[in-house]
C-alpha cells in the first residue's frame, strides 16, 4: 500500500510527489511552481505558501 502525504502547497493528499526537507510537494504543485515565471502572480502565491510551510515546522 502506498503512503499518501499532504501537500504543504494545495493541501491535497498524494502518493506521487517530493520531500523537501521536511516538506511534501505534490508532483502538479512541483511542476506547476517550475514552469511559473516570477513576473506571474501565481508565483507570490507559491512563496507565500513555502514561507507558512517552512514556519510551521519552526517550533515555537
Amino acid at each position: 500500500m502506498k503512503r499518501h502525504d499532504q501537500c504543504s502547497i494545495c493541501s491535497k493528499e498524494t502518493d506521487d510527489g517530493i520531500h523537501l526537507l521536511k516538506l511534501y510537494i505534490c508532483h502538479a504543485c512541483e511542476k506547476e511552481m517550475i514552469d511559473t515565471p516570477a513576473d506571474n502572480p501565481r508565483y507570490d502565491y507559491f512563496v507565500k505558501q513555502m514561507k507558512k510551510a517552512h514556519r510551521s515546522m519552526i517550533p515555537s
